[in-house]
Formats: C-alpha cells, sequence, structure tokens
C-alpha cells in the first residue's frame, strides 16, 4: 500500500452535475453506512441548479465538496482521484444510493483477501420515484471472479454501473490510471477495463446498492450516432492494451467484429485503418476473412458504395479461398451490387427458414 494512503478509510468519489433532485438521498446513503470509516468527494461539476446548496448543508467533517466548472463525468471524476486519500475507492453517482452494509461486506473482502485488487456486488435498479425494479445480476454475465480482464473487455456488462465496485487505491496510481475525457458514454467502462488489466477480482452475491434509471441519466441523453464514437474509442483503447494479446480468440474476435461490423460502420476508411493493426493481423486468416465478409454485408445492407466494399470482398476471399461464403459474396458482388444487396436482404427475411444453409449467416457474426 502506498503510505500516502489513509490505512482502512474508503474514498467514495461522487460527481454531480445538477442533480439537486436526488444527491441528498445519494448522501444520506453514505451517512447511513454500518462502516464509518470512509470520506465522500463530492465534485459539483458546474451545476447550475441548487446541487452545490444541497450538498453545502451536510456538515460532517467527512464530506469534502469541490467546486469545478462543468467538464463532464469523467474531468469530475479525475478531480476526485486527485483528492482521494483512502486505502480503497468507491463509487457513488449523485442519482444512486448504498445501502447501508455496501461499504462493510466489500472492504471485509478486500481485508480478508490481501491477493484481490477489487470487489463487485449485485444491486437492483430503481425508478425516479425510488421504487425497486429488477437486479443488476439480470442485465450482467457471470459473476466472474480472478483475472476477470477478458470479460471487462467482451462488453460492458460485468459490473454495469460502478457503484457495485470497491478498489484498492494502489493500483490506480501505480498504473498512472485517470478517467479519459474524449468519453461520455463509457468512461467507467474503460477505466475499469484497464484497471482489470492487472487486477484480481472478488464477486459478492449480496444486493447492496440502488442504481436509478431515468431520463436524465447521460446514456439516455445521448444520441446512437455520438454513443457509437465513444464506444468505439473505448474499444480502439482495449484493443491496444499490453494484454489484450492474452485474451482468448472469441473474445478478441467478438471485439473487432463490434467495432468494424458495429460501431464504425460507415466509416470505410476507419475501419480498412483498423484492418492493419498488427492485433488484426494476428488473427487466424480465416477469422480476418470473416470480418472482412461481415463488413461488406454491412455496408451492403446499409446500401454504401464505394471500392471499400469490392476491396473487402476480395480481401476475404483471398485469405480464406476455401470457404464458400466468401466466394459467393464476391461473385454476386462483381455480378452486380445490387444482385448482392437483394440477395442479403432476402436471406435476412427468410432468416429463420434458410437457418440451416451454409450461406446463412453471410452477413452475420
Amino acid at each position: 500500500m502506498n503510505d500516502s494512503f489513509q490505512p482502512n478509510l474508503i474514498s467514495v468519489m461522487m460527481p454531480a452535475y445538477n442533480a439537486e433532485k436526488f444527491i441528498g438521498e445519494a448522501i444520506d446513503s453514505v451517512l447511513a453506512q454500518t462502516y464509518p470509516q470512509w470520506e465522500l468527494i463530492v465534485v459539483n461539476d458546474g451545476s447550475k441548479d441548487d446541487t452545490a446548496v444541497v450538498a453545502a448543508q451536510y456538515n460532517d467533517p467527512r464530506i469534502k465538496l469541490i467546486h469545478q466548472p462543468n467538464g463532464g463525468e469523467a474531468a469530475a471524476r479525475n478531480t476526485a482521484l486527485q483528492n482521494l486519500g483512502g486505502e480503497f475507492l468507491a463509487f457513488l453517482d449523485a442519482d444512486d444510493q448504498f445501502l447501508p452494509d455496501h461499504l462493510e461486506k466489500t472492504v471485509a473482502v478486500l481485508q480478508a483477501n490481501p491477493t484481490l485488487h477489487g470487489v463487485y456486488t449485485d444491486g437492483i435498479y430503481i425508478d425516479t420515484a425510488g421504487q425497486g425494479m429488477e437486479p443488476l445480476s439480470s442485465q450482467r454475465r457471470g459473476p466472474f471472479t480472478g483475472w476477470i480482464f477478458p470479460e471487462i473487455v467482451r462488453a460492458s456488462d460485468v459490473f454495469g454501473p460502478p457503484t457495485c465496485t470497491l478498489l484498492r487505491s494502489s493500483l490506480i496510481f501505480e498504473r498512472e490510471l485517470q478517467f479519459d475525457t474524449r468519453i461520455v458514454i463509457g468512461p467507467d467502462w474503460d477505466f475499469l477495463t484497464r484497471y482489470c488489466e492487472w487486477a484480481q477480482f472478488g464477486n459478492l452475491p449480496d444486493r447492496t446498492v440502488l442504481y436509478r434509471i431515468h431520463q436524465t441519466n447521460i446514456t439516455v441523453q445521448v444520441d446512437r450516432q455520438r454513443r457509437a464514437g465513444y464506444l468505439a474509442l473505448c474499444r480502439e483503447k482495449a484493443i491496444h492494451l499490453e494484454r489484450f494479446a492474452a485474451c482468448p480468440l472469441d473474445v478478441q474476435t467478438a471485439v473487432f467484429y463490434d467495432l468494424l461490423v458495429n460501431l464504425l460502420a460507415g466509416q470505410a476508411e476507419r475501419q480498412t485503418a483498423v484492418t492493419q493493426w498488427p492485433q488484426f493481423q494476428t488473427l487466424p486468416l480465416a477469422e480476418q476473412a470473416r470480418l472482412y465478409r461481415l463488413m461488406a454485408g454491412k455496408s451492403l445492407m446499409n446500401r454504401e458504395t464505394g471500392p471499400h466494399v469490392a476491396a473487402w470482398l476480395q480481401q476475404a476471399y483471398r485469405l480464406n479461398p476455401a470457404d464458400r461464403r466468401n466466394k459467393l459474396m464476391l461473385t454476386l458482388y462483381r455480378l452486380h451490387p445490387t444482385l448482392c444487396r437483394a440477395f442479403l436482404h432476402t436471406r435476412q427475411r427468410g432468416q429463420a427458414k434458410t437457418k440451416a444453409s451454409p450461406f446463412a449467416n453471410l452477413n452475420q457474426s
């Protein structure tokens, strides 16, 4: 442990922007914790409402209120990182809540298991009125323990909201981790991916947090195109991490599929650039070919034109000529792009009937 961290102290970071409606409940949930050794770092990120007024009403010396111009969630979290003093780090957004035993239960796991760097729990989704909905685990894979980096890289549905996690602060500073201010959707996923690259995790099945769903959640407000751009950046950064190559092949290909076929659809130059990365070119040739074919199929379905479609189909066939799907797609495209597109649309409409066909996944993963 870094000597500058106070042993057994949990630093709770709370970024807050226009959170006057819920921040009082969030702070109250920290005050109600059965574990008393905590500090709450509230970062008022340029709120235009009475967020600062509500937070300032609390006189507990364990609560630190910091004001800064609006810079976004990631910038607010970085400010909290700069001011934390605890051996452990917890996350609580200003519209969520801890149940009374969250800190006590999670810190007990890390105190009893010095080889673990983090632990995560279950929780409950709540609506605007605070009514319980379904558990967080209903939207997750897992649970996973140990070196969970490959599962975090695969998708963001291991933890869900970071409210359910507790981390050792030392690893954050050893790896010089910060939140990426370029990312509006997914800064927590990006941060936790880089943390998990070097961490061992435990899991508690207990439901210890409440995560609120409402129309001012940033994930609700951001349009689809911008969301895809932020998530693409998360994917690109994960691919370039040192230990990405240690992930199982199915994880690596799933990441490239999501990036190339879903998130970067319609950005041919950027897609082609990704296929030149060494991480892509170390994939088995059959997997590279499949991804080229799927990129071309998605472009055709989106009525894109350009030499990139032909180039991708030619590359798919060159890399794996034994796959009849690659040959069929290239042949149809050479006859006429419209014919190839019509075939894909027909196959999509009749997918249930043609499921057993060897060409059933021409434009699917």
